[in-house]
């Protein structure tokens, strides 16, 4: 049971709660301390003729932790109910002295339009959109990497307005490194990657970094920027 669901029962029940020194462990290796657990009356009653069809007594632990839900119920209480959980079609059957009960989930219908939405055939539109993305994400020459529409996806620097931009010095480089370097810019210029700005307002140096194979790889210095 979550904790804001506890929190709603009437104080006289939540006295009932017991310390708990066991913590609960997930499926990968995760571990959460429970407030405590408290021993409840579950009734499941029909909704149309408000009669009593099962009850039974369920041992809770109480996490604070957030969830849409208000309980869950465990294999240990779907065993004494002799419940058959169904997700796929978001239902419950259970024996009772009246026959065969149902539960069934109020978010079904929804759960089933948002399948047949997805089935659907996706338009042009959505198409190219798709294309688009993953060419970005996997690109093969500097070519490759534009061609994704502004209205699609777009990056910006979310730097403080308030701060001076800062304009490093350039640094001196060795004559074989600034004929790689310039090489490498002509390219990403001609891709349209890189642009020129006579008028900058930050300014930082391109670094050339080795790679493990002995080639070059060029990065650019944003320490300032980063700070901003």
């Amino acid at each position: 049971m979550y904790e804001h669901c506890f929190r709603l029962l009437p104080r006289a029940v939540r006295a009932k709660l017991i310390a708990l020194s066991t913590a609960l462990s997930g499926f990968s290796g995760e571990s959460a301390w429970p407030i405590g657990i408290i021993e409840l009356e579950l009734e499941l009653v029909d909704e149309d003729n408000k009669e009593l069809v099962r009850s039974t007594t369920v041992e809770f632990a109480v996490v604070r932790s957030y969830s849409k839900y208000n309980a869950l119920l465990g294999r240990t209480t779907l065993q004494k109910l002799a419940a058959i959980p169904s997700t796929v079609h978001g239902h419950i059957k259970f024996p009772t002295p009246l026959g065969i009960a149902t539960i069934r989930s109020e978010t079904q219908d929804a759960s089933v339009a948002a399948v047949e939405q997805a089935a659907k055939q996706p338009s042009e539109e959505e198409q190219l959109r798709s294309c688009m993305i993953i060419t970005n994400i996997f690109a093969w020459k500097e070519e490759d990497v534009i061609g994704v529409p502004r209205e699609i996806a777009e990056h910006k620097l979310n730097a403080n307005p308030s701060l001076t931009p800062v304009r490093q010095k350039k640094h001196g480089m060795a004559p074989e490194r600034r004929e790689w370097l310039k090489v490498e810019v002509e390219k990403l210029v001609k891709a349209n990657i890189l642009r020129e700005v006579r008028y900058q307002t930050w300014v930082a140096n391109p670094v050339l970094v080795k790679n493990p194979d002995g080639s070059w790889c060029m990065c650019v210095d944003f320490t300032d920027i980063n700070k901003a």
